[in-house]
């Protein structure tokens, strides 16, 4: 074999519903890797990845959620256009619970999308399997597997992370002021796919009066 005459095969997306992060991600989260979605709590990436749920399952495709933070409201999803028939929902008691639920599920096979939302916790350090136990159950699956962290914590078994934080908030005029969203900043940190370093701001807008922690992407990237 001559250095330079194989190519790679290239690698299936999942569109995360929001253009400009599309983009920045080269047309989604890619299939059969890990990826990670880091910031601090109530910076929107929570919102931005279910987003990107709600749309996989309107396409028909069958998506996963494994809320170690206990933070998925169903209601909200449903709001957001989301067939709650095509998402399994697992609340596992533990983290090391939660690592088996996923790779359990990885080696079913069937879904699009597993997102693992570790909350605002770092997970203490785990095994050192796991994750290349769970990288090589993604490939295996053609998967997109999401990780939902402050900070990063699959290490260099991550194909990318995404670094999400608010910028400013934004309020909707009048006698009372009302909460309206905020403005959010999205970095591109991690790239084995491409060129990491790249940033998109977002506006995030309140999607429901009733849970003030959910909001619509979809039409308000700039």
């Amino acid at each position: 074999m001559q250095v330079g005459l194989t190519a790679s095969a290239p690698v299936r997306r999942v569109p995360s519903a929001v253009a400009d992060v599309d983009a920045l991600l080269e047309g989604g989260w890619p299939r059969g890797r890990l990826s990670e979605v880091l910031g601090p709590r109530s910076c929107g990436k929570t919102s931005l990845v279910l987003t990107g749920l709600a749309a996989a399952t309107r396409r028909g495709e069958v998506v996963a959620c494994i809320d170690l933070a206990d933070a998925v409201h169903p209601a909200s999803i449903a709001g957001a256009g989301a067939d709650l028939r095509r998402v399994l929902w697992v609340r596992p008691p533990s983290v090391p619970d939660g690592m088996r639920c996923t790779e359990l599920l990885l080696h079913a096979g069937g879904f699009a999308v597993v997102v693992v939302d570790f909350g605002a916790e770092v997970p203490r350090r785990l095994r050192s399997y796991v994750w290349p136990r769970m990288m090589r159950a993604a490939e295996q699956s053609h998967t997109a597997v999401v990780v939902l962290a402050p900070q990063r914590v699959a290490g260099s078994f991550a194909a990318l992370s995404l670094g999400v934080r608010a910028r400013a908030a934004r309020w909707q005029p009048g006698a009372w002021s009302l909460f309206d969203g905020f403005d959010s900043v999205v970095e591109l940190m991690r790239n084995k796919l491409g060129a990491p370093g790249r940033v998109v701001a977002l506006r995030a807008r309140v999607q429901s009066p009733w849970c003030p922690d959910e909001h619509d992407y979809a039409h308000e990237a700039s």
